[in-house]
């Protein structure tokens, strides 16, 4: 049993459509109809209904928006930490040199 929704005709917002583009992957074709197979049941009606709800939940999920992601800096006492450690390996890589005979 195919199900099949025309995107566009949903009228989803922006973001939700990017979403649903998204989560759909290979189920969204390049006419912009999503297909979702539903097989699980030996009814069709069973079928029919599990395919609703998988579209349900798919279309809910695109609606949900993800938080925003806050950027952050390296403290103070971060950044001396890495350039001691630069520093520490900048020395061992310069003993590695040829031993000069004085």
């Amino acid at each position: 049993m195919q199900l099949r929704v025309d995107v566009f005709r949903l009228g989803l917002p922006p973001y939700a459509y990017a979403r649903l583009k998204e989560l759909a992957g290979s189920k969204l074709t390049a006419g912009g109809e999503l297909l979702v197979t539903a097989r699980r049941f030996r009814t069709q009606e069973a079928n029919r209904e599990d395919a609703r709800a998988r579209l349900g939940e798919l279309i809910g999920k695109a609606h949900e928006r993800q938080s925003r992601r806050v950027k952050t800096k390296p403290s103070r006492a971060a950044k001396a930490r890495r350039v001691d450690e630069k520093k520490g390996r900048s020395a061992v890589k310069a003993g590695r040199g040829r031993v000069k005979v004085d």
